[in-house]
This record gives structure tokens, C-alpha cells and sequence, in this order.
């Protein structure tokens, strides 16, 4: 019954045995290469974009985490010299 299923789905057969279309032809597979190599354009002229807006975060990161150390250790050394 399944096997009966799945023929249904095939292509009826051809007298003289005719041979069937490919699904891609060159000019199809041409088009997808095409397409292929400008979305890979766009994706590396993006992440060229974003490449110094990263490097910026990281650098504003680094500083933040820097600056709220120094306050962590100047807070512990006023209280050192207070007594605490």
C-alpha cells in the first residue's frame, strides 16, 4: 500500500522512453551561484560595517568593568581607613 503511494507521485511513463528534464539546467544552477555569491557580498560588507561598532562595545565594556573596580576598591579602602 505504501509502495502503491509513493509510484502516484511519480511522473506518468512515457512511450518511446523519453528522456525527463532535468530539474536544474545550467542556467538555473547559474542564477543560484549568482544569488549565492551576492548574498555573501552583503553578509561581509555587514559584518565590515559592524567590525568597529563591535571593537568600540568592547573597548566601552573593558572600561566600565574598569572604572566600577576602582570605585569597588576605593569604597573598600575609605573603610579600611575609617575603622570598619
Amino acid at each position: 500500500q505504501r509502495f502503491m503511494n509513493h509510484l502516484a507521485d511519480l511522473p506518468p511513463i512515457v512511450p518511446g522512453g523519453k528522456k525527463m528534464e532535468e530539474p536544474y539546467t545550467n542556467n538555473k544552477l547559474a542564477k543560484l551561484e549568482e544569488e549565492m555569491e551576492k548574498m555573501r557580498q552583503n553578509i561581509a560588507s555587514k559584518e565590515a560595517k559592524l567590525k568597529p561598532e563591535l571593537r568600540q562595545w568592547a573597548k566601552l565594556e573593558r572600561e566600565s568593568e574598569k572604572a566600577a573596580l576602582k570605585s569597588q576598591l576605593a569604597d573598600e579602602s575609605l573603610r579600611g581607613l575609617s575603622g570598619e
